[in-house]
């Protein structure tokens, strides 16, 4: 495992990884939106999420992407991007299955921030792939670039953790099971199939994952 600091990091190796993936993305999310610009170099057009996923699955007719996002109540909608259930925003590519997950006691809500890529490589820590995340570590004053839809926003700083080796299949369980009670369906694994290429991340040291749940789910019936 090793750690990635801030979403400029993040967002780039995410980036990289999902370019490798041959079967499977799934994402864990407390909150995603699919406008979110994974990079912005000089001279080229922004890698923007939503796109870049239609993409990869154009691409690849092999690649399943499942994405289970809170389904959160409106009070907090405000920052959100409007549901695909809708149809007014993002229409994910057929091969994307993107669903609610409302499967939390009352009051609750899903907070994991979880990306798992071909069932090999994760990505644990507190950074969602939504908007008004991206920052350098740099968190500069008035950084022109950590702006969502031409509006600036302060800086944000939080960590991630990317794992390979045995523990992914820990976290991999914790996808399985909530896309399971969410949606009563299974992801099917991937068989030997390794992300090819460098992700630039190389592994420093060693862990353990603890892993926990609410007592109580309930069937969750909204899907886009």
């Amino acid at each position: 495992m090793s750690f990635v600091v801030d979403a400029d990091g993040y967002f780039r190796l995410f980036r990289r990884a999902a370019e490798r993936a041959q079967r499977s993305i799934v994402i864990l999310a407390w909150d995603f939106n699919s406008r979110t610009v994974l990079e912005c170099e000089d001279g080229k057009p922004p890698v923007i999420l939503g796109d870049f996923l239609d993409s990869l699955a154009r691409r690849n007719r092999r690649l399943q992407v499942k994405i289970l996002d809170w389904d959160y109540p409106m009070v907090l909608g405000i920052d959100r991007e409007i549901p695909p259930t809708v149809g007014l925003a993002w229409r994910p590519h057929r091969r994307i299955d993107f669903r609610f997950d409302d499967t939390h006691p009352v009051a609750g809500s899903h907070h994991q921030k979880i990306v798992v890529i071909n069932d090999k490589l994760a990505f644990v820590g507190g950074l969602d792939l939504t908007s008004k995340r991206w920052d350098t570590c740099d968190h500069k004053a008035g950084d022109p670039r950590r702006t969502f839809e031409d509006t600036p926003y302060p800086p944000f700083h939080d960590v991630m953790v990317a794992a390979d080796g045995e523990i992914v299949a820990d976290i991999l369980e914790v996808a399985r099971e909530r896309w399971r009670a969410a949606t009563g369906e299974e992801i099917a694994p991937v068989r030997s199939i390794p992300i090819r290429g460098p992700t630039s991340c190389r592994c420093t040291s060693r862990t353990r994952v603890s892993r926990f749940r609410p007592r109580r789910h309930r069937r969750a019936t909204r899907r886009a």
